[in-house]
């Protein structure tokens, strides 16, 4: 794994909990670190630091700038070389590289669910799957096509040092309801492969639905 960089002294670590940065954000901070250091971003930059310098200084401002510009080229060097660029992205969707995963969050609220919940015969929270064998663009695709059209609410796919046989898309959501739909829709072998839905506790007892069963034999 490539080694995430070290924030300096008196600054917060940007991939950490509970201050994780957005792709977005990180970059929108740099913007504002090269012009200045304003009240709110420098509280932002100390909240969780021990020990916290008193006020903003230029020198502060420099060693943040140098932090957030490492932190960005940490994340492109990890990042799937073919998903988009930041603002090829829908405004509503926030995509944050960090560790072994990209992760998407879909701010969208004006969508409504498509199929109601009577179709789905798995109730519990869980992940569509989706594998692509060459390309992690086409699985990002999926992510704004759907977050786009409906309330799917999260989503992730492996960063570089984390992939393995293929890239996988996980399509988070809180039953299957949209099992026949998405299989439709993106049942396109060998480019992008359905796999089906996976509840949370089905995969950390590590098993399989009769429906995952079925996409997986037949693909």
């Amino acid at each position: 794994m490539v080694k995430v960089p070290e924030p300096p002294t008196g600054v917060d670590d940007l991939h950490a909990q509970p201050k994780v940065a957005s792709d977005q954000g990180l970059q929108a901070l740099k913007t504002t670190l090269e012009d200045s250091l304003s009240e709110d971003v420098f509280d932002r930059l100390t909240k969780f630091v021990d020990n916290p310098p008193k006020e903003p200084s230029d020198e502060y401002r420099e060693r943040a700038l140098a932090y957030v510009s490492d932190c960005i080229e940490h994340r492109k060097a990890i990042r799937p070389d073919s998903l988009r660029s930041l603002e090829s992205l829908p405004d509503q969707i926030q995509r944050i590289t960090n560790g072994g995963w990209v992760y998407y969050r879909n701010g969208n609220q004006d969508v409504d669910h498509d199929v109601p919940e009577s179709e789905a015969d798995e109730s519990d929270h869980g992940k569509y799957l989706f594998f692509a064998p060459e390309d992690a663009r086409r699985l990002e695709n999926i992510v704004v096509e759907q977050f786009q059209r409906r309330p799917f609410r999260a989503a992730k796919l492996p960063t570089k040092p984390a992939k393995q046989e293929d890239w996988v898309l996980c399509l988070y959501q809180g039953d299957n309801r949209y099992w026949y739909e998405l299989r439709e829709e993106y049942r396109d072998p060998p480019t992008v492969r359905f796999r089906g839905f996976k509840t949370d506790n089905a995969t950390r007892r590590g098993e399989y639905s009769d429906r995952f069963r079925e996409v997986t034999e037949n693909t």
